[in-house]
């Protein structure tokens, strides 16, 4: 009788032994990543753009992505219907049933970082990758050697390996309009608000003679001299935001810097988020409003 047994149960994993094989693999790639390309944006934003075919029976698939934040995520499939998802930490599950390809896209500034006028893409990619420049940029330095490098319409595109990127670029058009520029804008900013300082001034002093010294203010000052050493590649709108914190002693909503910017809220909102990581603001909610704050470190003690 155990003899029988045992003859029938190998039997059985004979028979099953295949389809136990097939079912392993499929589940161990059911998704295959065509291609990724890497847009990069002027502001150090970057538009990354997945393409993907898969086994249309499951049900959901799981695909790491690239940074941490991911403003305008969109996931559409074939016949660019939006698919449904949930955003684990740094992974998507997307619902991916029928669906045999997915193209996911999304803006992050989480790959860029700027150090003086130069500025650094890193990112750890799985496939070989498509790296778009902005116009008139130049190219410093790679860390691997390319696959392909083409140049058209003043763009530069880089297809690197598989593993780590990072390239260093200068955009030198922005640059010399920004030499350019900021020398009359900062001579315009100077003279203008120079009888406003010398009123604002007065009016202080006026103001301590009067008060006994227990109802005296101490208000911060930024310290602009400083920043402006530090931060000498700044563009003419980031100069503008800072000159107006400092006329409000470093502290804003970020509403009043959308009229006087007079810019687009996306267009205003990532420049704040830029200055953010340049370590030069800080951007805190404040109940229903954002508040937009001078760093420590560049306000006098």
């Amino acid at each position: 009788m155990n003899r029988r047994t045992s003859a029938i149960f190998g039997t059985l994993l004979l028979l099953l032994a295949p389809h136990f094989s097939s079912t392993i693999v499929s589940a161990s790639s059911p998704i295959v990543l065509e291609s990724l390309t890497l847009t990069t944006y002027l502001d150090g934003f970057i538009l990354v753009s997945y393409k993907l075919t898969l086994n249309q029976t499951f049900p959901s698939v799981n695909v790491t992505l690239l940074g941490e934040t991911h403003e305008n995520l969109l996931v559409i499939d074939e016949q660019s219907l939006p698919l449904e998802y949930a955003i684990v930490n740094a992974e998507i599950i997307i619902y991916s049933l029928n669906a045999s390809q997915i193209q996911i896209s999304y803006s992050t500034s989480d790959l860029t970082m700027k150090t003086g006028k130069y500025w650094t893409l890193t990112a750890q990619v799985p496939t070989s990758t498509k790296v778009i420049l902005p116009e008139n940029a130049s190219i410093i330095s790679l860390n691997n050697v390319p696959e392909l490098i083409e140049s058209s319409n003043n763009q530069v595109t880089v297809v690197m390996p598989t593993g780590t990127i990072e390239i260093t670029y200068i955009t030198e058009h922005s640059l010399q309009q920004q030499t350019q520029d900021s020398t009359p804008w900062s001579l315009i900013v100077a003279v203008i608000s120079f009888p406003l300082i010398a009123c604002i001034a007065f009016a202080l002093w006026s103001r301590k003679r009067k008060l006994p010294p227990q109802q005296k203010e101490i208000e911060q000052e930024v310290d602009v001299d400083k920043l402006f050493e530090r931060e000498k590649y700044l563009r003419p709108e980031e100069v503008q935001v800072i000159h107006f914190l400092a006329e409000k002693h470093g502290t804003t909503f970020e509403a009043e810097l959308y009229e006087m910017l007079n810019l687009p809220r996306t267009t205003t909102w990532r420049l704040l988020k830029r200055m953010e990581k340049m370590e030069i603001v800080d951007i805190r909610k404040s109940r229903r409003q954002n508040v937009v704050s001078i760093r420590k470190k560049y306000m006098k003690k």
